[in-house]
């Protein structure tokens, strides 16, 4: 199995690791306590504080809280872009490991800490003491809409997700996808956000802009062309939304 090698920066006494979509085989035991953020869904397996191994499914945008002092072992074949954090400001409660938990604003602050370490666009320490502390408050008291979070189960959120990978090339759009379901557009933005914390309409964005970088990184392909089959209408608009979302231009993402 490739092991994925994540980049790193140090700010405000704090470190952010962002690690790419890919395979991935690790264990570690937690030096102080730390938040993980997946921005895709993840399967594989894992062992918390045991030595005995249990399958995992992580819903995309949702964070975990790891303890002071936990015994990590996670290994996943298809991996998933993933976000860890730890620092002074940086708490669990309960002490314990927490999975699969959904806030409304996790998505927006885990986006800003991926901008900082991908574009190498440091913050001044003020706002980064900032953003973490905000991070740490939304950790402790996750909010959801009950009505919202009732109509999508998880079996009718991956199907949904399932429909946007099938369909990512194309034309989609949340309405077309309500429809699809028979459902209002409004409402299933409302349930859609209430279930993983982003909109319908950032979360194909998202899905776009990884599909591009992965062409971007394994291909030869023009940058036109992966713009097309990634879902944006043109090379243009996949730069503009890549450089106001993750701070680069597909240029720099290409490998030599």
């Amino acid at each position: 199995m490739i092991v994925r090698e994540p980049r790193s920066i140090f700010v405000a006494g704090h470190q952010v690791k962002w690690f790419a979509p890919g395979a991935y085989d690790t264990s570690y035991v937690a030096a102080g306590d730390s938040i993980g953020f997946a921005f895709d869904a993840q399967t594989g397996s894992h062992a918390i504080r045991t030595d005995r191994s249990a399958a995992f499914y992580r819903d995309p945008n949702t964070f975990a809280g790891v303890p002071n002092g936990c015994d990590v072992r996670s290994s996943s074949r298809s991996g998933g872009e993933y976000l860890l954090v730890s620092g002074p400001q940086i708490a669990v409660s309960a002490k314990k490991y927490r999975s699969n938990i959904r806030a409304d604003r996790t998505r927006a602050l885990a986006d800003q800490l991926r901008y900082w370490v991908i574009s190498g666009q440091m913050p001044d320490v003020l706002a980064a003491e900032n953003t973490f502390r905000q991070i740490s408050a939304v950790v402790a008291k996750p909010k959801r809409d009950p009505k919202a979070a009732r109509w999508m189960t998880p079996r009718r959120f991956r199907q949904l997700t399932e429909t946007v990978e099938a369909k990512l090339e194309g034309p989609l759009t949340v309405a077309a996808l309500a429809e699809e379901i028979g459902v209002s557009a409004s409402f299933l933005s409302r349930a859609f956000k209430a279930y993983c914390g982003q909109s319908p309409y950032d979360f194909i964005l998202s899905r776009r802009l990884q599909r591009a970088r992965q062409l971007l990184e394994a291909t030869q392909h023009s940058i036109a062309t992966i713009a097309l089959a990634s879902g944006f209408s043109s090379q243009s608009h996949m730069t503009s939304v890549m450089r106001a979302r993750l701070g680069v231009n597909p240029t720099m993402i290409r490998r030599p």
